[in-house]
């Protein structure tokens, strides 16, 4: 049963631009009909055209002919949205694929809204909302790391997950339910030990979740990698030799760079933003004092500072002061021109290194880096992604869900301690249960799911 309405959408589902092939996807109760209008198989078949099967052939709009295609059929609910869909093969290219398209628009068709077909696949019960956002993760997964996760979570990792979660709090709630029966008639307590048992494994086991789903966050957005130091320590060096080709112009003048320049790599699978900062100095001038208030501003948001200093000079006073306003943030200290005689007294430092760990490289040689690599993979790792499991995804607003179903938790398990009455509890456990069948997508708004389909790109 379609439960999205009474309209056809279209869309292309592969990515704009010239190729060999484009994919044009129709869903809806009209597809199958404007299928038929505009496709002319080559060997006209003598009953309909069988589901999931290639039919090679030609679209034409009227006497125009717009392209030699191929085209499938899948009816509903045996489809990807659940309801009748089809998808036109045609030559890969802006005009072709246009065509196509106004044919079906002007036929009954409109635009596909972003995420719309994976929506309606959703409406109609051929996913849940824990599968459909793993669709999205997985179409923009740029490392091993999140496809393994995002296809984990797609085969049902995390649902059943959630499943078993709330399988324990109604067992919880059965508990406490059969003493609610015979209250009128004898004073029965509900089994508080029993019930304290399972509050506190399902309250330890939403921890869990929630640190695995703020470690996939991570993994998607990427970890912010901020590289900051005075000017001419080689900030911009080490940025291009991560990056293995010249992205950010490196002088012998101090103060070359005057803006901030971010890039993204994957180091074992992590995603890291780079943002390479302008040097931290007094400014000179109405364009430096942006670039100095810019780096400042990215030290400060920053997942994790790499704190470069000049191995062929003396630590000043400046080093300083940028060691000691980072102290606030997770760092490595990088002693960067290790190729040159050392003049810095790293054992001088003392108190501003706060036993912070020193990388010794030399940007220019590539000498060290791997190991730093290695140093900023194994910090992200433990403060970030749970250790370095994949992780999960869950939008902010099903986050939000789970740290009120672990609230709900927190308040039963204070409530099997100091004896609450049985309805009290039963409330605090039905609280929870709704926040965890809110994540499954058992209950939902149009705030949810407007968060989650947005992101999709618009043909899936």
């Amino acid at each position: 049963m379609n439960k999205t309405g009474n309209d056809t959408i279209a869309a292309p589902a592969t990515a704009e631009g010239e190729g060999a092939i484009s994919v044009v996807r129709v869903s809806g109760p009209r597809a199958l009909e404007l299928l038929s209008a505009l496709f002319h198989p080559a060997h006209p078949p003598s009953a309909p055209l069988e589901p999931f099967r290639l039919y090679p052939g030609w679209l034409e709009d009227g006497e125009r002919k717009i392209d030699q295609v191929m085209s499938v059929v899948m009816r509903g609910p045996k489809s990807y949205t659940g309801e009748d869909m089809a998808e036109i093969h045609c030559h890969g290219g802006r005009a072709v694929t246009a065509a196509v398209l106004d044919a079906l628009f002007r036929r009954g068709a409109r635009p596909a809204e972003p995420g719309e077909f994976t929506r309606r696949a959703f409406l109609n019960g051929k996913m849940d909302l824990t599968r459909a956002e793993s669709v999205a993760w997985l179409i923009s997964a740029r490392s091993e790391r999140e496809m393994r996760g995002a296809i984990e979570q797609i085969e049902g990792g995390l649902r059943e997950r959630l499943l078993d979660l709330e399988e324990r709090l109604v067992a919880a709630l059965a508990a406490i339910e059969v003493t609610l029966d015979f209250e009128e008639y004898e004073a029965t307590a509900p089994p508080y030990p029993e019930v304290e048992e399972i509050v506190r494994e399902v309250g330890e086991r939403l921890h869990r979740l929630d640190r695995e789903a703020r470690a996939g966050e991570y993994i998607r957005e990427g970890l912010k990698v901020a590289i900051v130091g005075k000017p001419n320590v080689g900030k911009s060096s080490l940025l291009n030799t991560f990056l293995s080709r010249k992205r950010a112009i490196v002088s012998r003048r101090p103060g070359t760079t005057r803006d901030t320049i971010e890039e993204v790599i994957v180091v074992d699978g992590i995603p890291l933003r780079l943002i390479d900062t302008a040097g931290l100095r007094r400014p000179r001038g109405e364009i430096e004092e942006e670039g100095v208030a810019r780096a400042w501003e990215n030290l400060a948001r920053a997942d994790l500072v790499l704190l470069v200093l000049d191995g062929g000079t003396r630590i000043t006073g400046n080093d300083r002061e940028i060691l000691r306003l980072a102290r606030k943030n997770r760092a490595l200290v990088v002693l960067n021109k290790t190729d040159l005689p050392p003049r810095a007294d790293l054992e001088r430092l003392g108190e501003e290194l706060e036993r912070r760990k020193v990388v010794e490289i030399s940007a220019t040689e590539g000498k060290g880096i791997d190991r730093l690599r290695e140093e900023i993979v194994s910090l992200l790792r433990e403060e970030f992604l749970a250790g370095g499991g994949g992780g999960v995804i869950i939008s902010r607003r099903r986050r939000q869900a789970l740290n009120e179903a672990g609230e709900a938790l927190e308040r039963a398990l204070s409530g099997c301690r100091e004896r609450w009455s049985g309805e009290l509890l039963a409330d605090e456990l039905n609280r929870a249960r709704s926040r965890v069948r809110l994540v499954l997508g058992e209950e939902y708004d149009d705030a949810v799911l407007e968060e989650i389909f947005s992101r999709f790109c618009v043909g899936k």
